[in-house]
């Protein structure tokens, strides 16, 4: 019987060890680490509890997934809350401001609206005219935008401070329209460290919030 025989019978009869079990006993094969014979049983052991090391380190890659978003849901919340008793756009500004440095650690951040006319707030204005050519790259995504900017979006956003700032997180204050995205405004936030604003893992989030902000920024403008 030839060696691809003996491995096609033991597939085709995943039983058989049941029947024989002494048979496990005698069986050697290489130990994992340094050559040495084992018996098949501790092979099968150690396979185990190298599987289970394997799986308690993705449950506590998870949980720390979940304990971290659970905090992220909380500043949310706290923004939302505070947001919703703002009544002009400068108590918007302020609130959205004193949160994010305070509870997401930012560095930076300027928020620019959108508007051919002069409105009631300190808010920085621009005409979408000025600021559509600067930021129609980054703004032609969908959604948020994650990473480094050009030399010219970042002095646009953060003017004086756009030296300092490393990596960026931008997010777009729109309402939609008959299917068409209305733009009224951005919320940019930089930071010093390069790889700050990660848009593998922080994009689904940055969305959701944008989304809020937007709702929130509607209620208060002219």
């Amino acid at each position: 019987m030839t060696e691809e025989e003996v491995v096609q019978y033991l597939q085709n009869t995943p039983e058989f060890f049941e029947r024989n079990p002494a048979l496990l006993e005698t069986l050697s094969v290489p130990h994992p680490l340094h050559g040495g014979a084992i018996s098949l049983i501790e092979r099968q052991v150690s396979m185990l509890r190298k599987s289970v090391a394997e799986y308690r380190g993705e449950f506590e890659r998870l949980v720390a997934i979940a304990r971290e978003n659970e905090a992220i849901m909380k500043k949310s919340r706290r923004l939302v809350l505070k947001c919703l008793s703002c009544e002009s756009l400068d108590d918007f500004a302020g609130v959205v401001e004193e949160v994010m440095r305070e509870d997401f650690a930012v560095n930076y951040m300027s928020m620019v609206l959108f508007s051919e006319h002069e409105l009631d707030t300190s808010i920085r204005t621009a005409s979408w005219e000025a600021a559509e050519p600067i930021l129609k790259e980054m703004l032609a995504q969908s959604g948020c935008y994650c990473g480094v900017l050009s030399v010219a979006e970042s002095e646009f956003l953060f003017q004086s401070q756009s030296d300092s700032v490393m990596s960026s997180a931008i997010m777009p204050l729109v309402s939609r329209e008959g299917g068409q995205v209305i733009y009224h405004g951005v919320l940019a936030l930089g930071s010093s460290r390069l790889n700050h604003f990660d848009k593998e893992k922080g994009l689904l989030f940055l969305d959701f919030l944008a989304d809020l902000l937007s709702a929130l920024l509607l209620r208060l403008l002219p």
